[in-house]
């Protein structure tokens, strides 16, 4: 896969739309993976998803929401972090590429975590021909525009004076204060209409715009898959609670289950996602 830069070839919903350079046959998905400072259960399922892509010779794809949080540059180079970097490093060394998507979590990830890892960090959303198919691969959260508190703060966080402050923290003062948001943020999902969290069906029109074929996203943590105006949408959802992701090839797009040792089991295909009115 090429290192070329990546050009801007659009937006959604303020969210820049890059062109991956070249078709991808095959390819591994996984999405909202939340690896938490101690790794826990994610990063062993993050393991198996690359062990599957390796030995399969296949690159990797994170839509986003690789970290339960990621603030400072400086976390790269300790704990999880760095063995999450590692793991993606032996893995482009092996021949297979990886791809992360900007998060809500982690969109703070740069520069510092390619060079630690080999991996393309993608700073929006990524179209691409994958497995034949006109496909646009994004986080999920532009999508969901009848949550106005997360969007309203998702412009000043993104803003670069934000963004610059958030990455040169000290990393203890950085740490505490993304688990203090974090907890804000439980509380907040936790009340109030829990419709609010799904994407609008506008929105979702929108990511079909210019000839997109295909819609993989993640971010509400919901499995499901159908059909918008003859297009085809899939959810993935959240790879930390049950391993579960897709795999593209020959065959299309199906739901797959990663085990130890790089073995994969079918899911059963999910069912549709409702989208509300704006």
């Amino acid at each position: 896969m090429s290192a070329a830069p990546l050009q801007v070839v659009g937006a959604l919903l303020g969210t820049a739309v890059f062109r991956w350079n070249q078709p991808v046959a095959a390819a591994v998905l996984i999405s909202d993976l939340h690896v938490p400072s101690d790794g826990g259960a994610a990063f062993a399922h993050l393991q198996d998803a690359v062990a599957a892509a390796r030995q399969a010779q296949r690159p990797l794809f994170v839509l986003g929401d690789l970290f339960d949080s990621y603030v400072s540059a400086a976390q790269v180079r300790t704990g999880i972090w760095r063995d999450t970097a590692a793991l993606f490093g032996a893995a482009v060394a092996g021949g297979s590429p990886v791809v992360i998507l900007h998060g809500n979590r982690d969109f703070l990830l740069g520069a510092e975590f390619e060079r630690a890892s080999g991996a393309r960090v993608v700073a929006g959303a990524l179209r691409v021909a994958l497995a034949g198919v006109e496909t646009l691969l994004a986080h999920g959260d532009e999508l969901c525009q009848r949550d106005l508190p997360y969007q309203r703060a998702k412009r000043w966080l993104r803003h670069p004076v934000t963004r610059f402050v958030g990455r040169h923290l000290p990393l203890s003062l950085a740490l505490s204060l993304a688990e203090r948001a974090r907890r804000r943020s439980r509380a907040v999902i936790a009340s109030g209409d829990q419709s609010r969290f799904l994407p609008t069906a506008a929105a979702v029109a929108a990511a079909f715009a210019d000839g997109v074929q295909q819609l993989v996203f993640g971010h509400i943590h919901r499995h499901a898959t159908g059909e918008v105006g003859g297009g085809r949408y899939r959810v993935l959802p959240a790879f930390d609670q049950d391993g579960v992701g897709l795999l593209a090839d020959d065959r299309g797009l199906r739901p797959v289950r990663f085990l130890p040792g790089g073995q994969v089991e079918p899911v059963d295909e999910p069912g549709p996602c409702p989208f509300p009115a704006a």
